[in-house]
């Protein structure tokens, strides 16, 4: 199969007039086969306009439409009868007499069909079909698990194609059941076959055309057996492609993601004295860049702090109530989605890494603070914006004060900074401890790691005591949430084994503990599919 790729509908249809053209100037006396549906309307308009032009002649051409519904009367405007008039044959100039439709009054369906076939035999065969697509991969109106065999024949519309159909109609209870349609046998026999898809609605029916499967479940599938087939499509009916962004405190990470991975990342450094506008017009920039060669028409954000119907407000970043996902999408011309940093790396995780396969799924993220990213059915869950705030969660009521105002924050005892407060107060409290020598230099979470390796009791304390507050926090979650998996994210997992195994005793494998996997590309994967 020969696949054309083109920017949008328009181009679509333009190439396909064009090969069409091509096509009738070759031969002045082809047999064309025409396709009915929104896809090919724009196609049949470029024609007319060649037409019009002076620049195509069809006088010469014989015609066969592809389907019609059944029973229908030839004279209503739904009818593929007036479809066609309306949209080919009364502007340009194949004659009457040449034009050949299947009829939907027909008192003996299968009589007509087999005149239908008796007819293009007569004609020498179709020299170029045009074909649509649907979203569940029929062609013409051969349904999922019509036979190869078929050929002209009365075909009974799947609920698929009468919903997708009905927007033709008053309501959807007056689409036809069924149809009259060429057969995918009468089909293969033209001698070449354009097949056209427009939109991300065609998006997975045009993925199986390209999918090593051939199947009677999507019909369109059967083409791979055709020695000349040739599929135009816009971008969105091709490629999924879209833009994540997470934005950090000291750096936004921007990748373009097609099929849960990133093909293209870039990053933009954030310095102290950048403004708000300074860091929009860097992200736009690279963004306008990414879109211009992957097409891609989703952007989604990642980003700290508060996200509210005022705007983002992020204490590391100089965004206060910033309007960010209106202010890109003007920009770009796209619609732009913002979430949470957190929760887009929960739904990077749960779609294409260590919680692959989850419908429910908690990630908790230890660094300065302790993050939270909640997904539930698939969909990030955010409440009424700030669900995933599980570091302000209170585990100890007259406890510590957290830079919230609160007492007793969960990430006033189970983060890595709580972590590296406990060390330090620790190497003061036994001086002559592995632990404090090990600290003296520099004091992290690989830190108290070092020691514990060593074998010093007094960071294996500290370490029980830390997994213990831990355990406190996640204990909780599970009992709200009842997550199917729990990911632990941030620098210190990647002690891995060191500290899933106490974590997962104290809690009593009520649910697995998992470290995640993507790391910095989880917020890239997550942001790109809001």
């Amino acid at each position: 199969m020969k696949l054309i790729v083109c920017e949008n509908y328009e181009e679509m249809s333009e190439k396909a007039a064009e090969i069409i053209k091509e096509q009738v100037v070759k031969k002045p006396d082809s047999v064309l086969g025409f396709a009915t549906g929104s896809t090919p309307v724009g196609t049949y308009d470029k024609l007319a306009e060649m037409y019009k032009k002076g620049e195509l002649d069809m006088s010469g051409v014989t015609s066969f439409n592809l389907d019609e519904y059944y029973p229908i009367s030839n004279d209503s405007d739904q009818s593929y009868h007036c479809f066609m008039e309306r949209q080919l044959f009364g502007r340009v100039n194949i004659t009457k007499d040449k034009i050949n439709m299947l009829s939907g009054e027909a008192e003996d369906p299968s009589e007509e069909c087999e005149r239908y076939e008796e007819r293009i035999e007569e004609a020498g065969g179709i020299d170029l079909q045009i074909l649509g697509i649907g979203r569940n991969g029929h062609i013409g109106f051969n349904e999922p698990d019509t036979d190869l065999e078929a050929k002209t024949h009365l075909t009974e519309l799947s609920s698929d194609t009468i919903e997708a159909n009905s927007r033709f109609f008053e309501n959807v209870d007056l689409v036809p059941t069924h149809a009259l349609t060429m057969g995918i046998s009468t089909i293969f026999k033209s001698k070449k076959i354009i097949l056209l898809a427009n939109g991300r609605s065609k998006l997975n029916a045009v993925r199986e055309l390209f999918s090593e499967h051939i199947t009677t479940k999507s019909p369109a599938t059967m083409l791979k057996l055709h020695s000349d087939v040739t599929i135009i499509c816009d971008y969105e009916a091709y490629s999924e492609a879209s833009i994540g962004i997470d934005i950090g405190g000291m750096s936004v990470k921007i990748g373009v993601v097609e099929n849960l991975k990133i093909i293209d990342k870039r990053i933009i450094d954030v310095t102290s004295g950048m403004t708000e506008k300074d860091l929009i017009a860097a992200i736009t920039s690279v963004c306008a860049e990414m879109r211009k060669r992957y097409k891609a028409n989703r952007i989604g954000i990642g980003v700290p702090g508060i996200i509210d119907e005022n705007g983002v407000t992020s204490a590391n970043l100089p965004f206060k109530d910033c309007k960010l996902d209106e202010i890109m999408s003007r920009a770009l011309g796209v619609t732009v989605k913002i979430e949470n940093d957190a929760n887009c790396a929960a739904l990077g995780e749960q779609a294409a890494g260590a919680g692959k396969g989850m419908r429910n799924v908690l990630m908790v993220t230890l660094g300065t603070g302790i993050g939270g990213g909640i997904i539930i059915d698939g969909k990030i869950y955010s409440g009424k914006g700030n669900a995933g705030e599980i570091g302000h969660m209170r585990i100890m009521p007259d406890g510590k004060l957290c830079k919230c105002g609160k007492h007793g924050c969960w990430e006033r005892y189970a983060s890595v900074s709580a972590l590296i407060e406990m060390m330090e107060r620790a190497a003061a409290e036994h001086p002559d401890s592995i632990l404090a020598d090990a600290a003296k230099d520099s004091i992290n979470g690989k830190t108290l790691f070092k020691a514990m390796d060593m074998g010093c009791d007094t960071a294996k304390h500290v370490f029980d005591e830390y997994i213990g507050y831990l355990a406190a926090g996640i204990d909780i979650l599970v009992s709200v949430l009842d997550p199917e998996l729990i990911l632990i994210a941030g620098g210190i997992s990647r002690e891995n084994e060191k500290i899933i195994k106490p974590l997962s005793e104290r809690i009593g494998g009520a649910v697995p503990i998992k470290v995640a996997e993507l790391k910095s590309d989880a917020g890239i994967i997550g942001a790109a599919l809001l």
